[in-house]
């Protein structure tokens, strides 16, 4: 393989990034790893003891795709799931039917590359489902659980380079999997499985220090920026971190790019690890406020330097915005906000989890924009950077949710935080995000029914993100049964629009809690798809009342008394009208997904009714246009 050179223009712009990895967060020179690879199914699990990572095997699985030895090995396309249509060359030869390919459980990755002038440097992944393990050289880098996060490692180069990746994963209800089905094949709202590396695989040339992370927390008045630093040299000393802040620039728009608006500096003091932090406080009123009207991104520089030499350098960008909640009102940047949202599963044609252009991420959200929403709620699913990239520039709202897993148990709520710090780590730069998710519907907390101390946990879990993540709108479980969040956001599925008027009414009049069983085993028996905001003893009225998913016209679990689509979003808009005390809305969904046949689009994307009038009609009292 010969390793793609990604190059950028003019690195303190924000414009023309979307073919890097992580748009927000490159480095120059960066290496794209993405192509085709070799795949090996292990269903023995033979290969960690006959050590197929080693040189001398990868070598031989690479030199022939068929029957060397022990090896039966197919081409896959990276990064792309082995379920996708993309790879169906591995379906073809290797017989493994799409939707049997979780079966295997254990796939081995290998490739070959040389990169000139490179003698360390981060191996990046973006995210692989559900368990890594990298090999380099026949070397042991790491491993990385989390099907949704990125992992990478500092390693050291050869002339030329075996690489060596085992991706485990399963139907395990324990896993945090969001959509994808726990059955051995999709079932009602649950999807096929997604399998392997599925985001991009790339390197960035770093040499014995470096800047290891970029987190900000955005809070009251000020903005700050926590910097890490890693090195193995022996002498760290003499160390300093460059923050630079330029002008803010609006997508499409020219602007002059000279010098920085902001430089601060700082010394990084290293522990015994050889790992130093530097943090920046940064006055709010430094940057232009970002909004879905006025998407305003400041470039940022942030250089590492020994003494007068600059030894490594990061360009990001960042977005200023202040999201609140006030007098049971949301606010954005002090305005009121009527978030208008569509369901978003994150499922493309081809590719799956991910689009076999990414230039799909961008007209994604031209669609959603032109159709009248001003956001989208991604479901059960961390979306890709590129994504959200899009959504900065083009001012879109986005709901981040995590996905969820299905078994309640202790450890896997654990496990979810884990991952949920990844995801922060990774995606804190993106002004677009304004809400976090961290459960769906109550899938993996059903013991909390029962369970106080299940309740508890999921309180102490709401206050921890709240207190480690500022900045953010947290809802601890969307939907329904709610002990502690910030928005009492509702799913109803009601078939009688007079139904839904009266759910309405009886809403604002103050009813928010469920008795703990009575209207769940209702729900699940088919006889009514709704509940009330809170558990029985966890009701707060003056959280905002938010409907976050409505509709679903098309799909036979939905039913609905409409007759088509232009009807059924006619007559939500107008009850939603007659109710300004809810915040807004997110109807389900934006494209039909599998089974699913009730987006506003088809799956490949074509509308199927023109909302955007409607909206302007119904809801032309709210000021938000």
């Amino acid at each position: 393989m010969n390793p793609v050179l990604l190059r950028l223009k003019n690195p303190n712009s924000i414009e023309e990034r979307q073919h890097f990895p992580r748009p927000d967060l490159l480095r120059l020179p960066t290496y794209s790893l993405n192509g085709q690879w070799v795949v090996v199914p292990d269903k023995k699990n033979r290969g960690k003891i006959m050590q197929w990572y080693s040189r001398t095997n990868v070598q031989k699985i690479l030199q022939q795709w068929y029957n060397i030895n022990d090896f039966e090995s197919f081409p896959v396309i990276v990064p792309f799931p082995l379920e996708a249509d993309v790879n169906n060359e591995f379906h073809h030869q290797s017989g493994i039917h799409p939707e049997k390919v979780i079966l295997c459980r254990r796939y081995w990755y290998f490739c070959s590359f040389c990169i000139e002038d490179i003698k360390s440097g981060l191996l990046h992944f973006g995210a692989c489902d559900y368990k890594a393990t990298v090999w380099l050289n026949g070397k042991l880098l790491g491993t990385h659980e989390g099907g949704y996060t990125p992992f990478s490692f500092f390693t050291h180069f050869e002339d030329v380079n075996y690489l060596a990746v085992l991706v485990e994963d399963s139907l395990s209800p324990s896993q945090v999997r969001g959509k994808q089905t726990f059955l051995t094949k999709p079932f009602m709202v649950w999807y096929t499985n997604i399998t392997g590396i599925w985001q991009d695989v790339w390197i960035e040339k770093v040499d014995a220090s470096f800047i290891s992370s970029v987190m900000c927390y955005r809070a009251d008045g000020s903005v700050r920026f926590v910097i890490g630093v890693e090195t193995t040299e022996n002498i760290a000393n003499d160390f300093r971190i460059e923050l630079l802040i330029h002008a803010s620039q609006v997508h499409g728009k020219k602007s002059i790019l000279k010098t920085p608006v902001r430089t601060y500096r700082d010394i990084v003091m290293f522990d015994v690890f050889k790992k130093g932090q530097v943090v920046f406080d940064v006055p709010a009123s430094v940057f232009t406020a970002w909004s879905p009207q006025y998407p305003a991104l400041h470039p940022i520089k942030i250089v590492l330097k020994k003494g007068t030499k600059d030894v490594d350098c990061i360009y990001s960008y960042f977005g200023r915005r202040d999201i609140e909640i006030k007098n049971g009102c949301i606010l954005l940047n002090k305005k009121n906000l009527y978030q208008r949202l569509l369901l978003n599963q994150g499922y493309y044609p081809a590719g799956l989890y991910r689009p076999a252009d990414n230039a799909m991420y961008r007209t994604d959200i031209e669609t959603m924009k032109g159709m009248g929403f001003n956001g989208c709620r991604i479901h059960q699913k961390i979306e890709d950077p590129k994504f959200l990239y899009w959504a900065d520039l083009l001012g879109f709202l986005v709901w981040e949710e995590m996905p969820g897993y299905y078994l309640p148990l202790k450890k896997n709520m654990k496990k979810l935080y884990t991952q949920l710090q990844e995801v922060m780590k990774r995606d804190c730069m993106h002004p677009s995000i304004i809400t976090l998710v961290l459960y769906n519907e109550s899938w993996g907390l059903y013991s909390m029914f029962f369970s106080k101390k299940v309740r508890d946990s999921l309180i102490e879990l709401y206050n921890t993100v709240k207190t480690d993540y500022p900045g953010y709108i947290v809802i601890d479980n969307s939907g329904f049964h709610h002990v502690k969040s910030d928005v009492a956001d509702i799913h109803h599925y009601l078939k009688r629009f007079e139904d839904i008027e009266e759910f309405y009414r009886r809403l604002i009049s103050g009813v928010r809690e469920a008795p703990l069983w009575a209207n769940f085993i209702s729900m699940i028996m088919g006889k009514e798809n709704i509940q009330t905001p809170y558990l029985k003893g966890y009701g707060d009225t003056k959280a905002p009342l938010l409907i976050s998913e409505m509709g679903g016209f098309g799909f036979d679990m939905y039913q609905s008394e409409a007759h088509t689509l232009e009807e059924s979003f006619q007559k939500h808009c107008a009850i939603l009208a007659k109710f300004p005390q809810i915040q807004g809305f997110c109807y389900t969904q934006f494209t039909d997904t599998f089974q699913e046949e009730n987006g506003v689009c088809t799956f490949d994307r074509k509308p199927k009714a023109k909302l955007l009038p409607i909206m302007q009609k119904a809801l032309s009292k709210h000021i938000f246009w």
